[in-house]
């Protein structure tokens, strides 16, 4: 049986104009860094007034992307698990606080071309999560126990 699984994030979008412009710029933004992008639910809606007129829309809404497949083929075509907690050895690996990918140094991301042995703090500043696509700033360093 094939099913998905979906990471779930939140945002807020805003517009002059409609809610539905709102939520519209909300996912166009966030089209910007996340790819798979599935759903979305709008959770709240308010506005912001400014001298007894409605100046601006604002949504709440949660995004679901879409996180299929524990695994990802290497440059190699190799099959590969994507790992996953308890790890023993954490020393410069990075995890994404979107997704959950982990980026490990010893093996790099050879499918957009970062070869093993490249540092996190060695990636260029445009590589993006292979998984969702979300930029560096998303990822924090992963400590003994995390």
């Amino acid at each position: 049986m094939s099913g998905h699984t979906y990471k779930i994030i939140e945002l807020v979008g805003s517009s002059k104009n409609t809610v539905e412009d709102a939520v519209k710029n909300a996912l166009s933004k966030a089209s910007e860094s996340l790819r798979n992008s599935r759903w979305f639910e709008v959770t709240q809606i308010r506005g912001e007034i400014e001298n007894n007129e409605v100046a601006y829309w604002q949504v709440v809404l949660k995004l679901g992307f879409n996180i299929d497949g524990t695994q990802r083929k290497t440059d190699t075509g190799e099959t590969v698990k994507k790992e996953s907690g308890g790890q023993t050895d954490v020393s410069g690996k990075y995890r994404c606080k979107v997704c959950g990918y982990i980026y490990d140094p010893q093996k790099g991301d050879p499918d957009n071309g970062i070869n093993p042995g490249t540092s996190f703090k060695d990636l260029p500043n445009d590589w993006k999560c292979p998984e969702c696509g979300v930029n560096k700033d998303q990822f924090e360093e992963m400590r003994e126990g995390s």
